[in-house]
């Protein structure tokens, strides 16, 4: 009997958390938008690897992620085969974005921002 309550409640709360527990907020699609910025590796350095977009958002620590865009930035090396590479080394801050062009060498470079 003490088998079967301790399975009765694991699956309870199980079912408890999955159906009442906290969940990401999820936008309208009316409401999401994306932008994007590409740059030239001159124009790029030249600007001391920063891109400067007023699609970039972070909002504050504590606001729950809700108030910040999902940036992405890309490389595509030197060939012209159109192949883009994701790239780690980035610092975002409100309204732009610092590319380490170090960490992947571009003839362009490409951020999406995802509001």
């Amino acid at each position: 009997m003490k088998r079967v309550t301790l399975w009765a409640a694991i699956v309870g709360a199980f079912l408890a958390g999955y159906f009442i527990g906290c969940h990401d907020e999820v936008l309208p699609a009316a409401e999401t938008s994306r932008t994007v910025y590409e740059v030239s590796e001159a124009n790029l350095t030249g600007n001391g690897d920063v891109i400067e977009g007023a699609a970039i958002h972070v909002g504050m620590e504590g606001e729950g992620g809700a108030a910040m865009s999902s940036v992405i930035v890309y490389g595509s090396g030197y060939s012209s085969n159109n192949h883009w590479r994701m790239l780690l080394d980035v610092d975002i801050s409100e309204g732009r974005v610092k590319i380490d062009s170090q960490e992947y060498p571009s003839k362009y470079y490409r951020v999406v921002v995802i509001n």
